[in-house]
């Protein structure tokens, strides 16, 4: 046995044996490994073992932690992309959590949640080959517009088993690497099943039946002791991969320790489209990468883009809106049967207006709802309802319509108007202790009372989140105000976290005259602020008063008991619980 095997067998021994350490003293949360969290992007945090109504309100628990400056250059009013998380690494540089961001310039920063600093950086550099960069617009903005994302399960499990199938967090997961520097490494969840293959790191390439890395399928393969290889070479036993499409159109798998390429980059869009809500979604045979390309930029109509990242080919697969804009922000939304869901506003296009749900493999049409006029604004989500999924969009005016997936037809139910218009381009859902469906809109100006629910919260006149919550009336489903929050500027996507809301004030400047330019409205911007709100209530529980100093662009996220909000000025905040030491 030579030296270098001994050290890393005896790192692998030690990281195993501090497991039950790290989950004591760690925070325990659900990853957030994909737009809106996982792949029916409800933008809810289901365990977290810090974050509560009750913790909120115990003055100094919840703080301001950090916030980190990225070297950026603005594409229009493109700045940095959601966080996505991986927690609970375990590698040459000890215990880390990390998130992944992205920049408008084209450059993947890796940072120590913990800590607040830069583990790695990587600008995609595409070459001489590579077109020229066209002018942008605040349609087609240019550079990086999707966000990164990981393997992510196709469904959150019931709590027992969440860790291992969500990918989990401190208490949960099993993910990590022990390696050398700029070696990268197996992964705990996946150690130890490469026995026999040889076969080098890197994408999943050659035929069988083993899961991507990281994957839901990856980890319960490592728990039944091994196995589940099938012929697939490397792809259990590869590290944790990060996946990011440049505006060369490739998609790239970076390795999480050091961010190096694992393999070679796979041809995916067209060059300078603008793609949103890219996600990885694999089981036992299949690793596919999904996003939606839209705004018809590079000349590419919108449609929703497929590639089997296992499949030896890597053949890609597109479906076309036929003249239709996709809308929303998140991109397509997964039902836990993988099939795929993508709303569409008004328009010319034969499938304007509606809400589509596409076969997983060949993107091929299953069903649409058409309602005339609805306009979607924002991209589809998927509930569980009594062992059913529901689709749930909202359309321009404010209204949100649910869809039963077996039959779309016609509406489950359609709410009453918000009297505000929807921003943020997602809808957020959860479900609280006493099994109340709740969904919540973001909307922007002024806000009727007339409009608004009896749970009120002030005067409102530059936005607001409004909370529904779903009912059984005599048998069929109804969708009831519940509350509305305080007034917010232009309120990003909000995000729940154990029964508490996390609204963020994005303090955006919006305005319907295409004549004022991005440099314009980034000027009459005001600072973002944080609010975390009661979720039965929309009650005020903190804010995070003048910590921000830009607006919030990208979206927010959170996991480990930390919650992060990346602004326009190319800095990354972290507001949470600190960890224990």
């Amino acid at each position: 046995m030579t030296r270098r095997t001994t050290r890393i067998l005896t790192l692998a021994a030690s990281a195993a044996l501090s497991i039950t350490a790290l989950q004591a003293q760690g925070r325990g949360s659900v990853e957030w490994t994909t737009g809106g969290g996982d792949a029916q992007r409800s933008s809810w945090i289901r365990n977290d073992a810090k974050i509560s109504t009750e913790s909120l309100q115990k003055p100094g628990a919840f703080k301001f932690l950090w916030k980190l400056k990225m070297a950026n250059e603005p594409k229009q009013l493109n700045a940095l992309t959601q966080p996505i998380l991986l927690d609970r690494i375990i590698g040459f540089r000890g215990f880390k959590s990390i998130a992944f961001v992205g920049s408008s310039s084209e450059t993947i920063y890796a940072i120590d949640t913990d800590l607040g600093t830069e583990l790695w950086r990587v600008h995609l550099n595409f070459g001489a080959s590579f077109p020229p960069i066209v002018a942008g617009t605040l349609a087609c903005p240019g550079g990086l517009t999707a966000a990164v994302t990981r393997p992510t399960a196709l469904a959150i499990q019931q709590p027992a088993a969440r860790g291992a199938a969500a990918g989990g967090g401190r208490g949960g997961r099993s993910g990590g690497g022990v390696g050398e520097p700029g070696k990268g490494a197996t992964t705990l969840a996946t150690a130890g099943q490469g026995r026999g293959r040889g076969a080098a790191p890197g994408l999943p390439a050659a035929p069988g039946g083993a899961p991507a890395p990281g994957s839901a399928a990856a980890v319960a393969a490592a728990a039944r002791g091994g196995g589940g290889g099938g012929g697939r070479g490397g792809a259990v036993g590869a590290p944790d991969a990060a996946y990011v499409v440049g505006s060369d159109g490739f998609v790239r798998a970076l390795n999480v320790q050091n961010g190096w390429e694992l393999a070679p980059p796979v041809q995916f869009l067209p060059a300078n489209v603008n793609a949103a809500g890219l996600i990885l979604v694999n089981d036992a045979t299949s690793g596919y990468l999904y996003t939606s390309t839209v705004n018809a930029c590079g000349s590419t109509p919108d449609g929703i883009w497929a590639v089997d990242l296992i499949a030896a080919d890597k053949n890609v697969t597109s479906w076309s809106a036929n003249g239709a804009t996709i809308a929303g922000s998140a991109g397509p939304a997964l039902g836990r049967d993988g099939t795929l869901y993508v709303a569409t506003t008004d328009g010319a296009g034969s499938l304007s207006n509606a809400v589509v749900a596409l076969e997983p493999k060949t993107l091929k049409q299953k069903s649409v709802f058409i309602g005339p006029k609805a306009d979607f604004a924002t991209s589809p989500l998927v509930f569980d309802y009594k062992g059913k999924d529901v689709i749930a969009a909202a359309g321009a005016d404010g209204r949100i319509y649910l869809l039963d997936s077996a039959s779309m037809g016609t509406p489950l139910a359609v709410s009453t108007t918000s009297g505000g218009q929807p921003v943020g381009g997602a809808l957020a859902s959860w479900q609280d202790a006493q099994g109340v469906r709740w969904i919540l809109m973001s909307a922007a100006g002024a806000i009727k009372t007339s409009a608004r629910p009896a749970a009120g919260n002030g005067l409102v006149t530059h936005g607001a989140m409004t909370a529904f919550k779903l009912v059984d009336e005599g048998g069929a489903l109804a969708l009831q105000p519940g509350w509305t929050s305080r007034d917010l500027t232009s309120p990003l996507t909000p995000m729940i976290v154990n029964g508490v809301v996390f609204a963020a004030s994005s303090g955006e400047y919006r305005t319907g005259d295409a004549k004022v330019s991005a440099a314009q409205r980034a000027q009459r911007s005001t600072p973002a602020v944080l609010y975390a709100l009661d979720g039965g209530t929309g009650k005020e529980l903190w804010n995070s008063g003048r910590t921000i100093g830009s607006f919030g662009r990208g979206g927010l996220s959170a996991g480990a008991g930390v919650v992060y909000i990346p602004t326009y000025d190319g800095t990354l905040y972290a507001f949470g619980v600190p960890i224990d030491k």
